[in-house]
């Protein structure tokens, strides 16, 4: 009687631990481990020599000849992390200036696994974590739908 005593404790503490280390790796997992970065380059600018006063000017130039993403229900991170390219590609000198980008195809919306950027180029990493992981999945199944 004992011993069967004595072997369910031994199961019962080696099936919490057990649990214990699934729980802690799922948390590792989605809150710390990053399974993918994204990098974004931006290189030299170039002179439209558009006229403008300010960014917003640029902006919306660059609106009507085309260049617009929809980035509509993406999740937060997505949008933070692409208005600070987006700030960085174009701005307003008098006329207006677009740096060139790598890393994302703003025509096709596809991303470019990229190793590096140059040293010339600013250069823009984003880490996907599960969390952010799972955040963009579910973005993308609510696009197809």
């Amino acid at each position: 009687m004992k011993k069967c005593g004595g072997a369910l404790l031994i199961i019962g503490i080696v099936i919490l631990v057990l649990l214990i280390g699934i729980v802690g790796t799922g948390f590792y997992l989605y809150n710390f481990h990053v399974f993918k970065e994204v990098r974004i380059c931006i290189g030299d600018a170039t002179n439209t020599m558009m006229p403008c006063e300010i960014t917003q000017d640029c902006i919306d130039m660059e609106k009507a000849i085309g260049f617009d993403i929809d980035l509509e229900g993406a999740p937060n991170f997505v949008q933070d992390n692409f208005q600070k390219v987006f700030d960085e590609v174009i701005y307003c000198d008098r006329t207006c200036f677009i740096r060139s980008i790598r890393g994302f195809n703003y025509k096709t919306q596809e991303i470019e696994m990229l190793d590096s950027c140059l040293d010339s180029e600013v250069e823009f990493v984003v880490e996907i974590r599960g969390k952010e992981g799972l955040e963009v999945w579910e973005w993308m199944r609510k696009g197809e739908r």
